[in-house]
């Protein structure tokens, strides 16, 4: 006796003439279809759109130790060229460094068509709650 997938159907079929379709039953399917349809469609545009974002924040877990943060960054960007790449680098102790270029590197990839940019710096611990650094910023 093979198996029979058939006996987990939950929809079962009802024979026709022991229903009879409405005018209510077809509006209430199509606005369910429509309904299925705007949400499918609202979050395909979503996943589909891409959102630029072009700042960082740097948090540091040890508030108590004072001094300065170390930054390690590693970015590819495979669709940017290297020369509209840089890095900006602000705190709210005050100091403001625009073109940032001690201890980076640019690196071309796909034939320049694109760059990975790698740089370290440091930058002050601040005394509010929102840390602050901003990078890449394109020219």
């Amino acid at each position: 006796m093979p198996f029979d997938f058939r006996r987990f159907d939950i929809y079962r079929k009802v024979p026709k003439d022991l229903t009879q379709p409405t005018y209510t039953g077809a509006i209430i399917s199509i606005c369910c279809c429509l309904f299925i349809l705007f949400l499918f469609l609202s979050e395909l545009t979503g996943f589909i759109t891409t959102e630029v974002v072009n700042e960082l924040y740097v948090d540091d877990p040890d508030k108590d130790s004072g001094g300065k943060i170390d930054v390690s960054l590693n970015l590819s960007l495979p669709n940017l060229h290297c020369e509209l790449v840089g890095l900006d680098i602000q705190d709210e102790m005050g100091r403001h460094e625009v073109g940032h270029i001690d201890n980076s590197m640019k690196i071309p990839l796909n034939n320049g068509a694109g760059c990975r940019f790698e740089g370290q710096f440091s930058i002050n611990k601040e005394v509010s709650p929102q840390p602050g650094v901003r990078v890449p910023t394109f020219a």
